[in-house]
């Protein structure tokens, strides 16, 4: 496990506290993990929709795309 300092603004460590958010952590370290967990989550999650809206956008892709669904198209009434 790497150990960094962490300096946060005051303002910012009081509005953790007042609304009782730092009391769900065993650590601060552990609420500022998890923090940066969501944050990296949510960054993945625009870079994909970001990847998606430029994808819609390639007539190559939109062809493979379609190829593919046609090619898989019987595969849901096959029996088993």
């Amino acid at each position: 496990m790497l150990r960094k300092t962490v300096t946060i603004n005051d303002n910012l460590y009081n509005m953790l506290i007042s609304s009782k958010i730092i009391e769900k952590y065993s650590s601060f370290s552990e609420l500022v993990s998890t923090s940066l967990e969501l944050l990296i989550e949510k960054n993945k999650k625009e870079q994909y929709k970001k990847a998606m809206l430029e994808a819609s956008k390639d007539k190559l892709y939109l062809k493979d795309m379609e190829e593919i669904t046609n090619d898989f198209k019987y595969v849901d009434f096959e029996e088993k």
